[in-house]
């Protein structure tokens, strides 16, 4: 077992919860996302301030990465899933 799929099978509810959604939301090619926090807590009806915990957590642990809005010259920051954990997406696992 990879060091990916032991930190996969070691999530939280809601970390899982929340990464469930955030792959299924990811229609583009392998990397690509539009998907804001806010995005994600309209979807998983999760309070923005418990998701920025969630989201946190994720971090730590590797499975995605959040890039600012000012670094983006975007409205919102965009939350992306980390090239090791692209086994979990039915379209990317092969990239």
């Amino acid at each position: 077992m990879t060091n990916s799929e032991t930190t996969f099978k070691n999530l939280t509810a809601l970390e899982s919860e929340v990464l469930i959604k955030l792959i299924s939301e990811l229609y583009a090619e392998p990397g690509y996302s539009d998907i804001s926090p806010q995005d994600l807590s309209s979807w998983t009806k999760i309070k923005m301030n418990s998701l920025r915990g969630v989201l946190g957590s994720l971090t730590k642990k590797g499975v995605i990465f959040i890039i600012d809005k000012e670094d983006l010259g975007s409205t919102a920051d965009i939350v992306y899933l980390r090239e090791d954990f692209y086994f979990l997406h039915p379209e990317w696992k092969d990239c």
